[in-house]
């Protein structure tokens, strides 16, 4: 996945589901809504924030599927002899 395309799913997911949520009685507002979300969208997209965004947020979504190091292996201790 490239870094625009990433950048424009964490912006625009997030707006569409939460405006479509609050503006779901009113159409004619919530189609406003989701023009205004695409001019604000594509003024990013022109300034080369998204892709910003993008990479940052693949940067986070690969730091949170990392394995967490074990730290070093612990000491092995014979058993006492009998």
């Amino acid at each position: 996945m490239t870094p625009t395309i990433a950048g424009l799913l964490a912006l625009g997911i997030p707006l569409a589901v939460i405006g479509l949520f609050v503006l779901r009685g009113n159409r004619a507002v919530s189609l406003f809504y989701l023009a205004l979300c695409a001019v604000g969208l594509g003024y990013l997209f022109t300034t080369g924030a998204v892709d910003d965004i993008g990479t940052k947020a693949m940067e986070m979504a690969g730091q949170a599927t990392q394995e967490k190091d074990p730290g070093p292996a612990p000491a092995v201790v014979p058993a006492p002899a009998q």
